[in-house]
């Protein structure tokens, strides 16, 4: 049996926050923010928004846009790194705030921008299993709130932005869009969980949960060896395509479309060199929503769907590497 993407949504706030705006709190010019990750602006959250706020409007929008609705939903699968509380996660919340959705299985997944594969996977097997029908995959993010916004942080600070995105997983196609799910693959390297980190709170800090030495050292920050990070990215993802590929009897040169989590344009390029495909054959909108994590590739996918970048018969493959470190590609084929 099959399982199918029958629709997209997608959610940003309203507040645009440019570089020129940007640069001058983090000690820095907008020109530097721009050559160093490609972005121009991004979206911010307004201080009553939560990032199950965004989540839910994300998830209306793709089961309006897949005629299908909050009470036809088996199970609700989400991710965020800007929870709007430590406990419960954000896919109770979300199951919540949806109007007429039953009492069905939620669940949280904690693998950063690597959300939309790894929950992918899951419905893929819960679907083909017969133990779902539709199932809602989705990634929100709220960074903003968390953001350490001083010239000490400006290289990580600069790229977040807010923003979600949602899939509608079904066992059944769609007669207006439908991406078949052919593969999905996964992997996990926990030798680098410090490279990409927020460590606190937490409960291997030392005595305490948290402590005002914990906040004294930054260990309530977001921390990321930017270096290390694009190196094994780069590396990883180059390998699990050219692995999918090749379980799948495809070539790089059957593939229509790339669309990866949006993390930061030297990593797409050296992406697109190391693959040695042209640029616009990788789609980016990187310059208006800069990184927003786990929302990243679902937001990505989504437009690329509204900007009629998915041709009938084409082959996607969408790629995403996050903290743990988690990575992964899955192959769709539009129908």
């Amino acid at each position: 049996m099959s399982c199918y993407i029958t629709a997209c949504g997608m959610a940003l706030p309203e507040r645009i926050v440019t570089n020129a705006e940007l640069a001058p709190i983090l000690g820095v010019t907008p020109d530097w923010i721009e050559a160093n990750s490609g972005i121009r602006a991004r979206r911010w959250v307004s201080a009553n928004q939560s990032a199950s706020d965004l989540a839910t409007t994300a998830v209306y929008d793709a089961l309006s846009q897949g005629d299908c609705t909050a009470a036809q939903i088996d199970y609700l699968i989400g991710g965020t790194l800007s929870p709007d509380y430590q406990i419960p996660g954000i896919a109770p919340l979300v199951q919540r705030k949806l109007a007429d959705c039953r009492q069905i299985p939620a669940l949280d997944l904690r693998v950063g921008c690597a959300t939309i594969l790894y929950s992918l996977q899951i419905a893929r097997a819960l679907i083909t299993s017969q133990n779902a029908q539709n199932i809602v995959c989705f990634g929100a993010e709220a960074q903003s709130k968390g953001l350490d916004l001083h010239p000490r942080s400006a290289a990580l600070s600069m790229l977040f932005g807010d923003g979600a995105g949602a899939l509608l997983v079904s066992q059944q196609p769609a007669n207006n869009f439908s991406l078949r799910v052919r593969d999905v693959l996964l992997a996990t390297d926990g030798n680098f969980a410090e490279d990409l980190c927020l460590r606190a709170p937490g409960t291997g800090n030392g005595a305490r949960w948290m402590d005002a030495e914990q906040r004294l050292d930054g260990l309530h920050l977001p921390v990321m060896n930017g270096r290390t990070v694009i190196l094994q990215a780069v590396r990883k993802l180059t390998d699990v395509t050219l692995e999918i590929l090749a379980r799948n009897h495809l070539t790089l040169d059957q593939i229509n479309l790339i669309v990866p989590h949006q993390a930061n344009r030297n990593l797409l390029q050296a992406l697109g060199t190391k693959l040695k495909i042209n640029e616009d054959r990788i789609f980016t909108n990187l310059e208006h929503y800069g990184n927003t994590s786990g929302a990243s590739a679902f937001i990505a996918l989504c437009e690329a769907q509204r900007q009629q970048r998915i041709e009938l018969n084409s082959h996607i493959l969408l790629l995403a590497f996050g903290a743990g470190f988690t990575w992964g590609a899955a192959l769709l084929t539009a129908r």
